[in-house]
C-alpha cells in the first residue's frame, strides 16, 4: 500500500511540465544543496488509519523552486500552488489510482526554506482507499508450528532471564565510549 501511494505521487511529479525531480524522503534531509529544482519533495513518514476498512491516509508534500533575478518569491510561490493543485485535481481525476482525495486538503507557502533558500507551496493532503490486503491469503502468511527458538543469551553465563523475556540476538553488546579526550 505504501509503495502504491509513492507511486501514484511519482508518477504525477514526474508526468507534470514544472517539475524536474523527485524525492521521498525525511524533510530534514530537504535543502542539502544536492537537489534538482524545481521538485516535488513526498515527506516521509505518510500517516495513516483504518475504519471499517477504509484506509484515510495523510500525505505533506512540497512543491519547491529557487528563486532567480528573473521571478520573484511570491511569483514561484503562485507556481507552486498551481503546480501543487494540478497534481491534486489530477489525482482525483485518476480512475485507476484507486484513491479519493479529501477535499479537506491545505496548503503553506514558504520562502527561504532550508539550506538552499528554496520557496514554493507545501500540501497537506487526505485520501481514503479501500483495504487492499487480499483476505483469501492471509493464512498463508502465518505457520501454526513455527515458533521463536530460545537460545541462551550469553554463552558460558549463568545468568538467569525472567520469564517474559525473549533474546535473539546471542552475542555481547559492543561498546566504544570514549573516556577522555586522548
Amino acid at each position: 500500500m505504501i509503495n502504491n501511494i509513492v507511486d501514484i505521487f511519482r508518477k504525477q511529479a514526474s508526468q507534470h511540465r514544472s517539475i524536474k525531480a523527485f524525492y521521498y524522503n525525511r524533510n530534514y534531509e530537504l535543502g542539502s544543496g544536492k537537489e534538482q529544482h524545481p521538485l516535488f519533495w513526498l515527506e516521509d513518514p505518510i500517516g495513516g488509519r483504518n475504519q471499517n476498512n477504509t484506509f484515510t491516509n495523510s500525505v505533506n508534500f512540497a512543491v519547491l523552486f529557487i528563486p532567480d533575478q528573473e521571478r520573484t518569491i511570491t511569483e514561484l510561490q503562485n507556481l507552486a500552488f498551481s503546480t501543487g493543485l494540478n497534481i491534486i485535481e489530477r489525482i482525483k481525476q485518476d480512475e485507476t489510482s484507486a484513491i479519493g482525495i479529501k477535499p479537506d486538503w491545505t496548503y503553506t507557502t514558504l520562502r527561504n526554506y532550508y539550506d538552499d533558500n528554496a520557496c514554493g507551496c507545501r500540501f497537506s493532503v487526505n485520501f481514503v482507499q479501500v483495504n487492499m490486503q487480499n483476505l483469501c491469503l492471509i493464512e498463508d502468511q502465518f505457520d501454526e508450528n513455527k515458533g521463536i527458538e530460545k537460545e541462551a543469551a550469553l554463552n558460558n553465563s549463568s545468568m538467569k532471564l525472567p520469564d517474559n523475556c525473549e533474546v535473539f540476538a546471542n552475542k555481547f553488546p559492543e561498546f566504544n565510549i570514549r573516556t577522555s579526550k586522548k
